[in-house]
């Protein structure tokens, strides 16, 4: 994914102390969640993004010259009340996720807008209560190319297709032609389907 980091950026990342706060948006069917793993909050984007301490563990992300899907994995430990609700209740399977990087100054502002680094979808999210580690959640997100490795699961029926299009009647129409004889090349006695050979190789319509 090609980036486009600002001058003030750019001389930041080139300094000895590199400051850096990731945020995650994630696409729940409730809202959307604007996350980041410092604490406070930052506003950028028209979003306030909420800090949640330890969410902080988010995977390497990785990137090639092959074409591959790349996945990631996003932890938040100290339990979130917001995010186990999530975790619990909501459909978030196959929903967007967004990360974005961004560089703070010496007194943890924005030095600029963070630049998107990574976009998926929502794939396995796992709940750990009173394990060693403490309590956590982990979320696997796949990205935008893991989606052609996966089964639409549609089938070619009526009921799946006003899924995708509900003015679209074409299955009802099945039946009707189900058995239908279709003769090509040659005429057809009250329809005037076909084509009749006139000789010489040539044919005309009837």
């Amino acid at each position: 994914m090609s980036r486009s980091f600002s001058t003030a950026v750019k001389n930041a990342l080139k300094s000895n102390t590199v400051r850096i706060v990731m945020f995650a948006e994630l696409d729940f069917s409730s809202g959307t969640l604007y996350v980041h793993d410092g604490i406070g909050t930052y506003t950028w984007g028209g979003e306030d993004w909420l800090g949640v301490g330890d969410f902080g563990s988010i995977s390497s992300i990785e990137e090639g010259s092959e074409v591959s899907a790349y996945s990631i994995s996003l932890t938040l430990s100290a339990l979130d009340a917001t995010m186990a609700g999530a975790a619990l209740t909501e459909d978030y399977f196959m929903r967007d996720v967004t990360i974005y990087m961004g560089i703070l100054d010496e007194d943890d502002a924005l030095i600029d807008t963070p630049v998107q680094v990574w976009a998926g979808f929502m794939d396995v999210m796992s709940l750990t209560a009173g394990a060693s580690g403490g309590d956590s959640i982990n979320l696997t997100c796949e990205s935008e190319l893991g989606k052609f490795d996966r089964s639409s699961n549609l089938k070619y029926t009526h009921a799946n297709q006003q899924k995708k299009d509900s003015t679209d009647l074409f299955f009802n129409f099945l039946k009707d032609i189900e058995g239908i004889k279709i003769s090509w090349g040659k005429s057809t006695s009250g329809t005037g389907v076909g084509r009749e050979d006139t000789g010489g190789g040539r044919q005309q319509q009837k």
